[in-house]
């Protein structure tokens, strides 16, 4: 159920900056190859040819090359940002410089690359058959890979990689300077690179990529866009109002070259919104400091969400639901549920305010996926609320969104033997709350789903999953 989120958050994971600030930092050369191109100019007598050298990178995207005044004004950059965030550079950071179609190109490159080697065979199948029982898509596995390359292309002005530590940011070729809102970016950027070397940001990613465990990337994210976002603004702060149209002037088309689902960019409303306002607190409570010291905190979705919970330190709470042994299906994966999932799967039908609202109170979640032989999914999730006043707005909150979709037919507990509401349609979907626990069964087979409802007595369903 998880794989749903994970293949979205992952495109930020090391992408790290999206349109409204930005990129980059550096110019260390970090490839290798070479290839070469033939420039002719012709005269009425003499054909002349000029070899250039062009670098490119890993992908065989051509590199920009830093002039020497750029790279006085990464060295300015680098500095305003060690004395805004009272941090210092362990080693100089180290950056790619691209054309905005190359940058693009970069993304999309790297995404596939990363695709080709994350997903086995029917996983991918999987993830986008999960998010069309959500009922977040109808899209196919095919077009819903085209939609998140598109969206890869076109959703950052720059990025910082958590794996290779690498700055990456767009610039106008033929430039001896970087302009204003180049420089912008890089502020931005270059945060994101000192972070990544005062938290090792790489260990910390590669152990989740390991883990197959994104909990605590969410929370950690937004301190950080926090940060960047407030020292991107205190530069921005020392330009004169005629700089600040000039680089508003500057700022590059990002728009997306076909329309893309609201929910893509769901995160990045808990990131740069609520963990903006979020950062805000924190500074205004103890300053730069304050914010240093809160990048080493795994803070839950939940306290983004509501800063309140974040000061009080609020825990998130283990939910344990057990493995069922099922006929048909087989174990498939299992994981915890956080307040950014449930803002995800319920914002686009209920709206941003109830689904945040939901999110708020929750305590925790886990969930249980199975598979059967023809690629199906049989997805259970448990749910258990701050306290039964916050689980009952959960499951009112799950319930609206059912009840809202016209792909649902809700069935009248005379007609079988079961607990809880039952929804029928293409996704059969169970909803259930027993006063302690929000449970939900979702199945692409009614007979299955109601045949194990039958047979799932109430004191079964109240204590195995």
């Amino acid at each position: 159920m998880r794989n749903y989120l994970n293949y979205l958050l992952t495109i930020f994971l090391i992408t790290s900056c999206t349109t409204g600030s930005s990129p980059q930092s550096e110019i260390v050369d970090t490839t290798s190859t070479t290839e070469t191109s033939v420039v002719e100019t012709t005269s009425t007598t003499t054909t002349i040819k000029v070899e250039e050298e062009i670098i490119v990178d890993e992908f065989g995207v051509e590199l920009l090359t830093a002039s020497p005044a750029m790279k006085e004004q990464f060295d300015e950059l680098i500095a305003f940002v060690e004395k805004r965030t009272g941090l210092e550079f362990t080693e100089y950071p180290e950056f790619n410089l691209y054309t905005l179609e190359g940058y693009r190109d970069y993304n999309a490159a790297s995404y596939l690359d990363d695709f080709e080697k994350d997903y086995e065979e029917g996983e991918w199948e999987r993830a986008v058959l999960s998010e069309n029982m959500w009922g977040l898509t109808k899209a196919s596995p095919e077009k819903m890979k085209e939609l998140i390359v598109e969206f890869q292309r076109c959703a950052s002005a720059g990025s910082y990689n958590l794996l290779d530590k690498i700055l990456r940011v767009p610039v106008k070729r033929n430039q001896t300077k970087l302009n204003l809102w180049e420089q912008s970016v890089i502020v931005h950027e270059l945060v994101h690179s000192l972070q990544g070397q005062i938290i090792d940001l790489s260990d910390w990613y590669s152990t989740m990529k390991e883990n197959d465990d994104f909990m605590n990337y969410p929370g950690r994210r937004s301190i950080m866009e926090a940060q960047a976002d407030l020292v991107q603004a205190y530069w921005v702060s020392n330009l004169d109002s005629y700089d600040r149209q000039r680089m508003t002037s500057e700022r590059p088309n990002f728009r997306c070259s076909v329309s893309l689902p609201d929910y893509f960019y769901i995160p990045n409303d808990l990131y740069y919104d609520f963990g903006g306002r979020l950062g805000k607190q924190i500074h205004s409570n103890g300053r730069m400091d304050a914010l240093n010291e809160a990048l080493y905190k795994l803070p839950t979705a939940e306290q983004i969400y509501a800063p309140e919970k974040y000061f009080s330190e609020e825990p998130y709470i283990n939910v344990e639901i057990e493995t069922l042994e099922l006929e048909e299906f087989s174990f498939l994966e299992e994981g915890q549920l956080d307040s950014l999932d449930i803002v995800y799967l319920l914002q686009t039908t209920i709206g941003r305010v109830d689904a945040v609202d939901a999110a708020i109170g929750l305590g925790g979640g886990s969930w249980v996926d199975y598979v059967n032989d023809k690629n199906q999914l049989f997805m259970t999730v448990k749910i258990q609320g701050d306290n039964s006043t916050e689980l009952n707005e959960i499951a009112e909150a799950f319930m609206n969104w059912a009840n809202f979709q016209t792909r649902f037919t809700k069935l009248s507990n005379d007609k079988g033997n079961w607990i809880g509401n039952l929804y029928e349609g293409e996704t059969n979907l169970w909803i259930y709350n027993d006063g302690n626990y929000l449970r939900l069964a979702l199945s692409n087979d009614f007979d299955f789903i109601s045949n194990f409802l039958s047979d799932c007595s109430s004191e079964i369903c109240n204590t195995n999953f």
